[in-house]
């Protein structure tokens, strides 16, 4: 086998990541190899790309027969790799429930295969209700093709220098196309007129959404030059939302902030940023709405951090508040806790919570969460995980941990275990390492209960997973 070589395949299943998998039959064996932009049960010859000891990469030449569960796409942006297709997406030819189905099973196969656990600890996946214009954060970028015109929209798949000339997207809002459309009309035409500096590159063009209270911030994101237009752009924009969104009679959305970024970035100097309010509040507002009808508010800056999916973080976090088991005594650790969000959401049944997070920034926010909330019984720590948690003097109940995608350093699992609390709660976005430190939390006592995936992305490959695990007595 080498590359460039022609085999006709069926794909059997979906590898996390969102490739098909198929299998290739040699006289050595069967050899694994993946294909992107298929669905379990195409048949399609492939051609082989790069090669690895143990697998492949293989690019569709030709669909020789589509499978049953594919679908017409909604959006007409979404395509293959090779046709330019938006990389917003990777799974709208599958149906919504087609596309539980496989994340739960690759939720199962990672905890099997990985972790070596029985696959009945993985329990039903948690779907979300509203699969399209759930995204409460969008970041557009700007582009230049190789004749020079000004682009704006979307990566193409695998291309990260190109957009797509985008007109609609059903996972932020259904006025992004318009808004998106406008401002690229602008732009080009600032372009035309010479008005653009030389020296300054447009970067991104961000709008960020509270789906439960409808406020709307616009944050424009330049690097380096002068800039002349932005009163100009800030009329733009406040004539869109008040002509085309917020007359609409089926969506709640009130303008409430434009912001431009400039950031100072030249070769021998210090990068700066510069965050300028042109229009409206400083703040967008968000609130999280608890299971027992507790409300939590929350200030979101251009750069903080929110769960992109507000409605379905609800949900998660409820299932790891719901793990937990609190009763109103516990001491909880919330470990890589971000802006505070899981913590806020156990703090009404907990005695006392104690947040890590090494971004300072994250934790201002989360301590400006907690005042604005009147949560007194939260403690939020600026530091690295590792280095901080020996250093914690109280002996938790209850870890709950929510690490980046890379997962956990073997050293923190120790800590932790260390502790000795009766519950770990490990929330992951990523099932193959929380499968291997799962194994390692199991190495040191403890037993895993439970599995729980819940949907934050429809159309995407991504899950996130709630993991239960109790210390052996």
């Amino acid at each position: 086998m080498k590359k460039g070589d022609l085999f006709t395949v069926q794909i059997e299943s979906l590898a996390f990541g969102g490739e098909g998998i198929a299998r290739v039959h040699t006289e050595q064996g069967d050899f694994v190899v993946f294909v992107e932009d298929t669905v379990p049960g195409d048949i399609v010859e492939i051609e082989l790309g790069s090669k690895k000891r143990s697998h492949a990469f293989g690019y569709v030449r030709t669909m020789v027969q589509a499978s049953p569960k594919r679908i017409a796409a909604r959006c007409k942006h979404f395509g293959s790799v090779r046709e330019g297709g938006c990389g917003g997406c990777s799974l709208q030819f599958l149906s919504y429930g087609d596309q539980l189905g496989i994340k739960e099973q690759q939720v199962r196969d990672a905890m099997m295969r990985i972790g070596g656990f029985a696959g009945d600890v993985v329990l039903p996946i948690l779907g979300c209700k509203e699969p399209w214009y759930y995204r409460n954060k969008m970041d557009f970028s700007f582009s230049r093709s190789k004749e020079g015109v000004l682009g704006l929209g979307l990566h193409v798949k695998r291309r990260h220098h190109d957009v797509v000339e985008m007109t609609e997207c059903f996972l932020f809002a259904p006025y992004a196309g318009a808004f998106v459309s406008r401002m690229r009309d602008f732009f080009r035409s600032l372009d035309d007129q010479k008005v653009l500096d030389d020296e300054m590159v447009l970067s991104s063009l961000v709008l960020r959404e509270g789906k439960n209270t409808g406020e709307v911030m616009v944050n424009l994101i330049v690097e380096n030059g002068e800039v002349n237009f932005l009163s100009d752009f800030t009329a733009m924009v406040r004539d869109f939302f008040k002509n085309e969104v917020e007359t609409s009679q089926t969506q709640v959305r009130k303008l409430t902030s434009i912001y431009f970024t400039h950031i100072r970035n030249k070769k021998g100097q210090r990068k700066t940023f510069e965050e300028i309010v042109l229009w409206g509040e400083p703040v967008i507002h968000e609130v999280l709405q608890l299971e027992d009808g507790v409300n939590l508010s929350y200030e979101i800056h251009p750069q903080a951090f929110f769960q992109p999916n507000t409605k379905q973080a609800q949900l998660l976090y409820g299932e790891a508040v719901r793990a937990a088991g609190l009763s109103g005594k516990e001491t909880v650790f919330d470990l890589f806790c971000g802006t505070g969000t899981i913590g806020l959401f156990c703090s009404s049944k907990a005695a006392k919570v104690v947040g890590i997070e090494l971004n300072e920034k994250a934790v201002l926010n989360a301590r400006a969460n907690a005042e604005r909330n009147g949560v007194k019984n939260i403690e939020f720590i600026a530091g690295d995980v590792l280095e901080k948690l020996p250093e914690v003097k109280e002996k938790p109940d209850v870890v709950i941990l929510d690490p980046p995608r890379a997962g956990l350093h073997e050293n923190i699992v120790r800590h932790v275990a260390d502790f000795g609390p009766r519950t770990v709660v490990y929330v992951s976005c990523n099932p193959t390492t929380l499968a291997r430190d799962l194994q390692l939390f199991c190495k040191a006592g403890y037993t895993l209960e439970s599995v729980k995936p819940v949907d934050m992305f429809p159309q995407t490959y991504h899950i996130e997973n709630v993991a239960l695990l109790r210390k052996i007595v």
